[in-house]
């Protein structure tokens, strides 16, 4: 049985996921998730928001693969462009919080494991 992911609904709909994004349901909930994890450890905030960021990437790059109708099939190029936007940030949290320099290789695996997650979850039936 098949079903549509996040990540498939979101570059089908990707209007409709920004308008709640930007809601005030969308960013209560974003903000009550990123306050827990800012009251469990205040370092966390900069974590927080390399895999926001990321995670803004990867459906901005799904996005525009829908758009072109390459969606389906381009799963290395998506990840290659989600790779190259997210690494400068993710180099400049790893130096700010003085963890060791991570390769190209633990950056994808990062972003594989964002997309991951977004594929986990199942899209609404339309």
């Amino acid at each position: 049985m098949s079903f549509k992911t996040v990540l498939e609904a979101i570059g089908h709909d990707v209007k409709s996921v920004f308008d709640w994004i930007g809601s005030a349901k969308g960013e209560a909930v974003i903000a009550t998730g990123e306050a827990v994890a800012l009251a469990i450890n205040p370092a966390a905030g900069g974590l927080i928001a390399v895999a926001n960021s990321t995670l803004t990437e990867i459906v901005k790059v799904e996005a525009l693969a829908a758009g072109a109708g390459a969606q389906n099939g381009t799963g290395v190029q998506k990840l290659t462009a989600v790779v190259a936007a997210a690494t400068p940030e993710i180099l400049s949290y790893a130096e700010k919080n003085k963890f060791p320099v991570p390769t190209a290789d633990k950056i994808q695996a990062a972003v594989n494991a964002l997309v991951a997650f977004a594929n986990a979850l199942e899209a609404p039936k339309s």
